[in-house]
């Protein structure tokens, strides 16, 4: 009895240890298969953003002699067809499947100083269950020969990983996206006010006036030439802060001459009173985009030639419809060209802090030269938005114009391996900066 009691409980024992081993044996197995299956989507995503970030790579050093500097060029092989009916100034081709995508980038490849060696395109595809590359030197620098891994011609299909579920690529949507009517360049222009199919953008300049006061800076009428606006803006009659009976700066207030942007062509025109204050082009600056205010100043001959950087003082910026600075923005200064050697673009990159309505972008001016005077003009003033430079996956489904295609700085991938039945799953964003036209 007692022998048959001990067989019973060490079939019991035997019985419940190789469930448990059976079951950490299935456990180590299912695991094994996880990790192998996310090591390798991973080690697939890995050479997936090592292609895609270099995306539109175009720029390269082309060395020169002892007559010649080196010099930077760029290859138009590297957009897919700029010269088209519709431009494609983008540097990838995309193709959506049910089954899975399809991309095509090209680069330039450079050599170990920087220099250009050849155009290559490279494809990635899912076909059947395995994901597969090519490579193919479409251009090449003299004298070199195109290696085995991006020949010439008969471009061989190397396969990444196989036992692929899915493939799916998303480009980023841009902040600004163009339609039928105007192109995301066009799209982008917050200032001047402009109809879609304009071909200038003209503005105005207008004067802000205030009262006599005790305290504060003290506004005088700048005026504007044309009164009634343009591609081009000539400000004189300012005024200086230095005092010639005491031959020193006004210590009691400071004048300051101050311009809004308004539209052009309104047959409208600031006079007096508040004038400023209605008539400004009135804007919405979001948090989530960034800004570019771009003018040109081009050299005068004339006293705007005494402008002394860092005592006198030019600024653009944003001011309420009070005419107080708007919280968190500061005022971008610049000085005018002194010499007609000095490049005459003026830019300003920045992005809001904070999401502001009804702002109006304004110049001001203060001087404490002895000589005030001369004449300063703006051209081809432009507040955009910058469109490569911010984007987002919301839209699963987004399928960029033509248009479009070279403000997408950045791609989504999903790639699903499975291994064993198990399978492993990584979501990676690759980014391409260099995707879009030269400039």
């Amino acid at each position: 009895m007692e022998l048959m009691v001990y067989i019973a409980i060490l079939g019991v024992i035997v019985l419940v240890a190789g469930h448990a081993f059976s079951d950490s044996t299935r456990f180590r197995i299912r695991t094994q298969n996880m990790l192998k299956a996310g090591e390798v989507a991973t080690a697939a995503a890995s050479m997936f953003v090592e292609d895609i970030s270099q995306t539109g790579a175009k720029s390269y050093k082309t060395a020169g002699d002892i007559n010649t500097p080196d010099r930077f060029e760029q290859s138009s092989l590297v957009f897919m067809d700029p010269d088209g009916s519709v431009p494609d100034s983008s540097s990838f081709k995309l193709v959506r499947r049910n089954n899975g995508d399809s991309l095509t980038i090209r680069r330039v490849r450079y050599g170990a100083n920087g220099e250009y060696e050849a155009v290559e395109e490279v494809s990635w595809f899912k076909r059947r269950n395995s994901v597969y590359r090519t490579c193919k030197t479409l251009d090449i620098k003299t004298g070199l020969t195109a290696p085995d891994i991006c020949p010439s011609r008969d471009v061989p299909e190397v396969e990444i990983v196989s036992n692929v579920d899915s493939f799916i690529v998303v480009p980023a949507q841009p902040v600004v996206i163009g339609d039928v009517n105007a192109s995301a360049a066009v799209k982008s222009i917050v200032l001047p006010e402009v109809n879609s199919g304009a071909s200038e953008y003209p503005f105005k300049l207008l004067p802000r006036y205030a009262g006599s006061t005790t305290t504060g800076p003290q506004y005088f009428a700048l005026a504007s030439n044309p009164t009634d606006g343009g591609t081009s803006q000539e400000l004189s009659g300012f005024q200086t802060n230095y005092i010639r009976t005491s031959h020193s700066e006004n210590a009691a207030g400071k004048m300051v001459g101050q311009v809004f942007v308004g539209r052009a062509n309104t047959g409208l025109t600031a006079v007096n009173g508040d004038d400023w204050k209605h008539l400004c082009s009135k804007i919405t600056l979001d948090s989530t985009a960034e800004y570019e205010v771009s003018f040109k100043i081009p050299y005068s001959k004339d006293n705007s030639r005494l402008f002394c950087p860092g005592r006198d003082h030019a600024s653009v910026g944003f001011r309420t419809t009070t005419g107080d600075k708007v919280a968190g923005l500061e005022d971008f200064l610049f000085y005018p060209p002194v010499s007609k050697l000095e490049p005459a673009q003026r830019a300003f990159r920045f992005r809001p802090p904070n999401s502001v309505k009804n702002v109006c972008l304004a110049f001001s001016f203060a001087s404490y030269a002895p000589e005030a005077g001369g004449r300063i003009t703006i051209n081809d003033l432009f507040l955009k938005k910058v469109e490569g430079s911010n984007y987002n996956f919301d839209d699963k489904s987004y399928d960029p114009a033509t248009t479009d295609k070279q403000n997408v700085k950045a791609f989504q991938l999903r790639l699903v391996v499975s291994m064993g039945g198990e399978t492993g799953e990584i979501l990676q964003v690759a980014p391409m900066p260099s995707n879009g036209t030269e400039n």
